[in-house]
Parts: C-alpha cells; structure tokens; sequence
C-alpha cells in the first residue's frame, strides 16, 4: 500500500467517530461551553455567584454588548454589575440555569467585563 492510501484511509476511520461524537454534541441542549450571544442576552437580569478561591461576590449580567461582526466569528461583551474591589482575574461564574463556568472578568468603573470571540 503506498503512503498516501495508508494515510487517508486511516484519516478517514479516525475522522469518522470524531464527526459522529460532533453531531451527538450539537443536539445537546446549551451548556455553559455552548453559550453564545443569543444564549447569554437571556440571561440578562439574572445573577450570578462569582468565585475566585474561596472569596465569592454575588454578580447580575446588566447587558451583553455585541462586538464586530465578522464571518464565522462572534464577538461578543458580557456586563456584571457587583461589588467593587474584585481584582482582574479568572472567576468561575455560577448561575442555576447555565451552571459553573470560568470568565476571565476585567473591572471597568462600577462593572465587570468579560470578553468572548467565538469561531461559529
């Protein structure tokens, strides 16, 4: 068998799982790693628990900002209003309806930031 026969049939059974397990996971409901702009703008108004080790601050989504619209790309600003004094930092973010997630939150003035660029 010559070299490039060997290689695109073995591409073609090691690909052939991975494109079945892709279609399992788009028919999922949203999850916290599946959330994009839409998903989050209804969740404004909600609340969420904001954990940097053991510090917690209770945090509500005030607004989702939509960024530059560019093919296969959405960006994307989610807005928390809370208590001030948070440092920059990754904070695992939990809300009943999205449960547990990381953000990496930037304070801005009297709110938080965090910023999303998603490939669609």
């Amino acid at each position: 068998m010559q070299r490039r026969n060997f290689l695109l049939a073995a591409g073609g059974l090691l690909g052939g799982p991975a494109v079945a397990r892709a279609a399992e996971l788009a028919a999922l409901p949203p999850t916290p790693t599946t959330l994009r702009l839409a998903g989050f703008r209804q969740l404004v108004g909600q609340e969420f628990m904001a954990y940097q080790g053991k510090r917690g601050a209770q945090l509500g989504l005030v607004a989702v900002r939509a960024g530059k619209a560019l093919p296969h790309q959405e960006q994307f600003t989610l807005v928390f209003a809370g208590p001030p004094g948070l440092a920059e930092g990754i904070y695992e973010i939990d809300n009943p309806g999205t449960g547990r997630m990381a953000l990496y939150l930037e304070p801005a003035g009297a709110r938080y930031h965090a910023e999303f660029s998603l490939l669609v």
